[in-house]
């Protein structure tokens, strides 16, 4: 069972991230047909909603390796670990930078939009362009984000979550009372 079967509910937040990676998956076949998937891909939505697990479905079925970022060292360590992150990503392309919770990477200032992480991401965006280095970012909001950075070329898509709808949020109730009294 892949884990976009496991998650309950978001069909066609689904249904469009499973093309992604199948497009991730079969790269030649993709683009004898002219189709190319985007170069990143940014999923942004309030906590708890599935964001990171969605990523890792998206990993697991495109079938690259990934290299997580998460932020967990001092900000002079952290950028020197976002550059590392893209370089293992160049080295065993084809491959996956996550980039889980990006929103966390620079947040001394809520307004500083010119954060040296968010320099050091948009350059290795750019530095992976037109190589076999998918991009792929969670966030719990993106107001903080300078436009450069989240502007198409760098994330070509960028999805939104919603909390579930009524429907779902029953099911998903449900399926996590299924085994209790």
């Amino acid at each position: 069972m892949s884990k976009f079967e496991m998650i309950i509910g978001y069909s066609a937040v689904k249904k469009e991230l499973r093309q992604i990676a199948d497009t991730l998956k079969n790269r030649d076949a993709f683009n004898k047909l002219g189709v190319s998937a985007p170069r990143g891909l940014l999923l942004y939505g309030e906590p708890g909603v599935g964001k990171s697990l969605m990523a890792t479905a998206v990993i697991e079925a495109s079938g690259r390796q990934a290299f997580v970022c998460r932020k967990d060292q001092p900000n002079g360590d952290f950028v020197k670990r976002i550059k590392d992150t893209f370089d293992q990503a160049v080295k065993y392309a084809p491959s996956i930078v996550l980039l889980d919770d990006m929103d966390k990477f620079a947040n001394e200032d809520e307004y500083k939009r010119d954060a040296e992480e968010y320099v050091a991401i948009q350059s290795g965006i750019d530095e992976v362009k037109g190589g076999e280095v998918f991009v792929l970012a969670t966030a719990n909001s993106i107001w903080k984000f300078p436009d450069s950075l989240i502007r198409p070329g760098r994330f070509d898509k960028t999805i939104k979550f919603q909390y579930p709808k009524i429907e779902e949020s029953i099911k998903i109730t449900q399926h996590y009372l299924s085994n209790k009294r």
